[in-house]
């Protein structure tokens, strides 16, 4: 009966020592994690100045608000997508990094450096690539780190790339839409529409919303002398946004001219500039004017 007392002690005793063995692995050392190439989180990021042999000096800036805008005659607001992309840069972490003063900089095509992205006042070069696994040279003060090729597409992409998408300015609430053959205008909470057509208040509700939601699939440079058919939009504090209707087919193009922009808003031109039949709508439809 003791032996088995002693033997049942034993085995409890052997299970608590796995345990802890298992929990704290004595003799094995605890992995480093890695730090980032720079000691900038995003949100410190207030100007990023972009210096790339393929196309002009690009400066984006933080205001006061928060918000991220293109330094271009005219100042152009930002994408916060797009920025938020390259502002991720600075927490990267490195998959190797080494000594500057070991390496032959010139060979890694970082000196002098292909590309630059200076964060606030922080320097990041953009050498070749690592031909193994296809890394990214990049040096930061006096390392050089091999990361993932993630953004020196953005570092060379045009300006036009990191202007914002949607059309209109956020916390904007349309009040008069002024479209081909299609005039609407807010009344006392009340769409009314010109020529009267046979459609239900919450149908004309929803297109409104489609304009007040609109965002382009991409944004490009706008010839000088560009044309088109006129479209307002009216908004809260009696501001204007106009735009030119260049082409419905194969897709809708919006153009901005004070902004020299043109929007590519795909091929569904309709959505846009067309009020749903009333078949499609559903339900019983008065004109939306009475």
């Amino acid at each position: 009966m003791k032996s088995r007392w002693i033997t049942n002690l034993l085995l409890l005793l052997g299970v608590a020592m796995l345990t802890l063995v298992a929990r704290y692995q004595p003799g094995l050392d605890k992995p480093v994690e890695t730090a980032a190439i720079t000691r900038l989180s995003a949100d410190q990021v207030r100007r990023i100045h972009l210096n790339r042999p393929v196309r002009p000096d690009l400066v984006l800036v933080r205001d006061a608000q928060g918000g991220w805008f293109i330094e271009h005659e005219p100042r152009l607001p930002a994408d916060r997508h797009q920025v938020d992309s390259l502002t991720r840069l600075v927490q990267q972490k490195p998959v190797r990094s080494y000594a500057a003063g070991e390496l032959e900089l010139d060979r890694l095509q970082l000196d002098p450096p292909y590309a630059s992205a200076i964060m606030n006042d922080l320097a990041i070069e953009f050498g070749g690539l690592e031909p193994l696994q296809d890394l990214r040279y990049v040096r930061v003060n006096d390392r050089v780190h091999l990361i993932p090729d993630l953004y020196l597409h953005l570092v060379e992409a045009a300006y036009t790339n990191f202007v914002r998408r949607r059309l209109l300015p956020p916390q904007s609430r349309i009040e008069r839409l002024v479209l081909p053959g299609l005039t609407l205008s807010k009344d006392d909470g009340h769409w009314s529409l010109d020529p009267e057509q046979p459609v239900s208040a919450d149908t004309l509700q929803d297109f409104v919303e489609r304009w007040q939601d609109a965002t382009a699939l991409s944004v490009r440079a706008a010839d000088a002398d560009i044309g088109g058919t006129p479209i307002e939009i009216g908004y809260q504090g009696g501001k204007v946004l106009r735009l030119l209707l260049v082409a419905r087919e194969p897709e809708l193009l919006l153009a901005r001219p004070d902004w020299g922009i043109e929007y590519r808003m795909g091929e569904d031109a309709d959505f846009l500039l067309k009020l749903p039949h009333p078949e499609a709508a559903g339900g019983d439809a008065q004109p939306a004017s009475e």
